[in-house]
């Protein structure tokens, strides 16, 4: 017989798009799933949207929730599953209708523990790579660096979404979302769950469709939250390098990066004033921050901007309010 799939969704809000997301789940041609459907506490009409589903597909079982968010909403689905794979999907995305039976096969014939497949973006078509229908295998080193190096479209690239788990994983290791980390819990969750797995297989062939929207956490302007990327970095380097000590400058390198460019984002959102959110991200970044900038393919205006900014927000602002009132004065002279 088949093995069971668990398949968890976390739905907030998302009554625009969760039909598209269901139905491509519920049409998969691998049919032996258990979906679980976790309404965050929405506002709209998502969840009876997701009512509405379960009473028609039994493979659905729906839990409303007080909103708690997605890690919240993710914990509570991995205690409901009972499936010998786990696999998350977001609620604002699609697959294929093939993608289970794909990824489930992968895992079978390899004995995998974790098992990965390509994506789109925006049902963009991504570019093939060489080798492109071979299943390959990958160590655990590998899957941690590519998963910080941020390779565009790598199917290792810090989600879960196109990725199916063997949930003895979880059950072996204790592993779960840390709920006190609003952005970047998913790449905590899975540098656990690559540390804690054997072999793990991929095939860039795209089957899951990955929709970057404007409403989405990593899309929206700088928040004080966002600061919590900074622990779920220092989280993964305290697992991962005592076993693999080089891949500590590829973690301490992607928290620089980070918090290079919630500074920029910070910058620009004029409304945001946590000095203390400020404060962290420059201290994160003391030691290694003028060869960051200085070493990206910003404009000369913009780093100068970038460092003024990270030693002083208030005067930069001052700055920079003077700056503009004088070159709308320029402009009406003309």
């Amino acid at each position: 017989m088949d093995p069971l799939i668990s398949v968890i969704i976390p739905v907030y809000n998302a009554e625009g798009y969760i039909r598209k997301c269901l139905d491509s789940v519920i049409g998969q041609s691998y049919e032996n799933l258990e979906i679980i459907v976790i309404d965050d506490g929405s506002t709209d009409e998502s969840g009876n949207i997701c009512d509405e589903y379960g009473k028609k597909d039994a493979r659905i079982r729906v839990l409303h929730k007080g909103n708690g968010g997605v890690s919240t909403a993710r914990n509570l689905g991995l205690k409901m599953a009972t499936g010998k794979y786990v696999g998350f999907v977001d609620s604002d995305d699609w697959i294929e209708k093939d993608m289970y039976s794909f990824l489930v096969s992968m895992a079978e014939a390899n004995d995998a523990d974790v098992a990965a497949c390509g994506y789109y973006i925006n049902d963009d078509s991504p570019p093939m790579q060489d080798n492109e229908c071979a299943t390959q295998s990958m160590s655990q080193e590998a899957a941690i660096q590519t998963s910080f190096l941020n390779v565009s479209r790598f199917c290792f690239y810090g989600a879960l979404w196109n990725k199916l788990f063997r949930s003895d994983i979880f059950k072996g290791n204790g592993i779960e979302f840390d709920e006190s980390i609003s952005v970047g819990e998913d790449m905590l969750f899975l540098s656990q769950c690559i540390m804690g797995s054997g072999k793990i297989v991929y095939s860039p062939i795209p089957k899951y469709h990955y929709a970057c929207n404007e409403m989405g956490v990593t899309s929206k302007p700088f928040y004080s939250q966002k600061v919590s990327m900074l622990k779920a970095l220092d989280k993964i380097e305290s697992i991962v390098t005592p076993k693999y000590p080089q891949l500590a400058p590829v973690v301490h390198q992607r928290s620089i990066q980070t918090s290079c460019n919630y500074l920029r984002q910070a910058m620009y959102n004029k409304s945001f004033n946590d000095y203390e959110a400020i404060r962290r991200l420059r201290d994160n970044i003391k030691k290694g921050f003028v060869g960051v900038v200085m070493g990206s393919d910003l404009s000369l205006k913009d780093k100068i901007k970038l460092m003024l900014f990270s030693t002083s927000p208030k005067i930069y602002r001052q700055i920079n309010s003077k700056y503009k009132a004088v070159g709308a004065v320029l402009k009406r002279e003309k």
